[in-house]
């Protein structure tokens, strides 16, 4: 199996933190420099999105969620997901607020204070539905817990990324205190680089997020 993945995404980070957990033999590489207007690569994935799993049939597997489920579905063994359908819904519950109500009001975020001409009204409307999603999350956590606690699942290979994305807004856009209320929130970071498998996911966003900073640099210099 092949799969097309870059550092910072925290979308193929997913897939890469099930990946590792579970064992798998995958060649993880990242796609072409213009993967975003080659032909080949459309002709892989006519999504033009990263990641996407090539497996050893030529069979293409698309969106990290799918990919994830499949690595599951195919590879039952190291399972990330629990015994019960009670515990299996729980994780998908945690995955969902992870994904809709965290990840997706943050991510615009980076980009609104990026720009020259900021609209504060916007930055405070967009704030206040990440402030929303993370008072959900949090009360799902438990502090210096997995996400379903006692056993790796789905939901850490998801909140692994997210809660390093936190880091990332809370940096850039100068908010400490982003999550001074969220407890267990805050604290996941130190659970997510305890574990093997979810600490080297860390550790390669840390080197893309690096990579990208250095490069933003030169361009401005």
């Amino acid at each position: 199996m092949k799969l097309y993945s870059l550092p910072l995404s925290p979308y193929a980070a997913r897939v890469r933190g099930a990946i590792y957990a579970k064992g798998l033999a995958v060649d993880i590489t990242p796609p072409p420099v213009d993967w975003r207007t080659s032909p080949e690569y459309r002709a892989i994935n006519p999504l033009v999105r990263i990641p996407v799993l090539l497996l050893d049939d030529g069979t293409v597997i698309a969106e990290s969620a799918v990919i994830v489920e499949y690595l599951e579905d195919a590879h039952p063994r190291a399972s990330l997901r629990p015994e019960t359908a009670e515990g299996l819904a729980r994780v998908r519950l945690i995955t969902q607020v992870a994904d809709l109500y965290v990840m997706q009001p943050m991510m615009p975020l980076f980009y609104m204070f990026d720009g020259k001409d900021r609209d504060e009204a916007l930055i405070a409307t967009q704030l206040a539905k990440l402030e929303e999603g993370l008072k959900h999350l949090d009360a799902m956590l438990l502090k210096g817990e997995y996400a379903f606690p006692g056993q790796l699942t789905t939901a850490d290979v998801w909140l692994t990324p997210v809660r390093f994305s936190l880091d990332g807004l809370m940096g850039f856009a100068k908010l400490p205190h982003l999550l001074d209320d969220h407890k267990a929130v805050a604290a996941y970071a130190d659970t997510a680089k305890k574990d093997a498998a979810l600490g080297r996911v860390w550790d390669e966003m840390t080197e893309g997020l690096e990579e990208m900073m250095a490069a933003r640099a030169a361009r401005a210099a």
